[in-house]
């Protein structure tokens, strides 16, 4: 590929609406504000199967997060100041916008049309070649704010879920040691797939309130339906959304069974989510925030990301840059360490824990990360 695609490339992500100066940001926002109204009611009925708790919890601490780490490192590239830095602005740029904890961003060589975050501590972002090319960097954009929605959401630990019932639930039952573990599997399939879906309009109203602008919004959800390049002015929105009315059109029958075989759908049809994110749009809740009203969360309480445990005993999201009890800078936990199964402060380097014998999986502490730096680091790769 010539320097001047490249650089052709990495210019049109400078001009994406998220570095504009007019760009309203939410600090200290919390995912209460923008949530769907289903997603907190479906998350409850999936919480509330018999056991999911107890078994999400053990999975997490033990497994998930710490397999994802691995695997990301050894088969994808991970976007930084020195590898694609371009993307890396982008996300440093949306997570300052809605207030979140930067995750790790990987990207991959499919060609396919697809993005994924998971993990609750450690978090991660992963978008395919397909989708970077597939995308303007408006809709780019769009995607990325739609993937912080889950981290704000705090959905990694539940999210993950779905992998382990669907491809590992045999490996899974015959090692967590939880009595009548194989009983919950059908109930929890049913519970999580609802969940899954519903939180998908949440994760919408990220990325729009990232973008501000519908229209990219929009066409960033329609090509994930359908693109063909070179017939974008033939691409009709309006349209697409009216294909939500197909069910009317046919008899009682064929709309249970067409429930029927999207009850283990992973996300909302395409015209019912961009019916959903224009409905948003259009409302006084979105109006509202974008004025500054809107449900916070000041200490990144419910969200993922990296936590360290400061000196005098606070579990601190690395977001911050001070504890919120005694005043420490969150940079000067540098060096310290919790504990992956007990959370007990450790000094970096230490390969188990002297308190619970936990082996570590990682020996150096979490960088912290504080929302005043994110806009010179995001715009400093542009002014080069």
């Amino acid at each position: 590929m010539s320097t001047e695609l490249i650089k052709s490339r990495s210019s049109r992500f400078s001009q994406a609406k998220v570095f504009d100066a007019k760009q309203q940001l939410f600090p200290e926002i919390s995912y209460a504000a923008f949530a769907y109204s289903g997603d907190e009611e479906a998350l409850s009925a999936l919480k509330a199967v018999p056991g999911a708790a107890p078994l999400l919890t053990w999975l997490n601490a033990n497994y998930t997060e710490q397999i994802a780490h691995v695997e990301n490192n050894e088969n994808l590239v991970r976007v930084g100041p020195s590898n694609f830095a371009s993307l890396h602005a982008v996300l440093l740029r949306c997570c300052e916008i809605l207030s979140c904890p930067v995750p790790d961003l990987y990207v991959n060589s499919s060609p396919g049309i697809d993005a994924y975050t998971s993990g609750h501590r450690k978090t991660h972002v992963v978008l395919s070649r397909g989708i970077i090319d597939l995308l303007s960097a408006d809709e780019l954009s769009f995607v990325i704010g739609h993937e912080l929605g889950h981290i704000k959401a705090g959905h990694g630990t539940y999210r993950v879920l779905g992998m382990l019932l669907t491809s590992q639930w045999d490996l899974v039952s015959g090692l967590v040691p939880i009595p009548g573990i194989g009983l919950l599997r059908t109930p929890l399939l049913l519970a999580y797939w609802e969940w899954f879906r519903r939180s998908e309009f949440t994760c919408d109203r990220a990325g729009l309130l990232c973008v501000q602008d519908l229209q990219p919004s929009q066409m960033a959800l329609a090509k994930l339906a359908g693109s063909i390049p070179g017939l974008e002015e033939e691409f009709d929105v309006d349209s697409i959304i009216g294909q939500v009315e197909a069910k009317r059109e046919v008899n009682k029958l064929v709309q249970v069974i067409a429930i029927m075989h999207n009850l283990y759908n992973t996300h909302p049809l395409i015209p019912l989510r961009l019916k959903q994110l224009r409905e948003y749009a259009a409302s006084g809740d979105l109006q509202r925030i974008v004025k500054g009203d809107y449900k916070r969360d000041a200490l990144g309480l419910h969200e993922g990301g990296e936590r360290v445990t400061c000196r005098c005993g606070t579990i601190v999201n690395t977001k911050l840059s001070f504890c919120p009890e005694c005043g420490r800078e969150v940079s000067a936990m540098a060096g310290e360490n919790n504990c992956e199964k007990c959370d007990t402060l450790l000094p970096a380097g230490t390969k188990f824990c002297p308190k619970c014998g936990a082996q570590q999986a990682e020996a150096t502490a979490p960088a912290a990360s504080a929302f005043a730096k994110l806009r010179n680091s995001a715009s400093s790769f542009f002014k080069q």
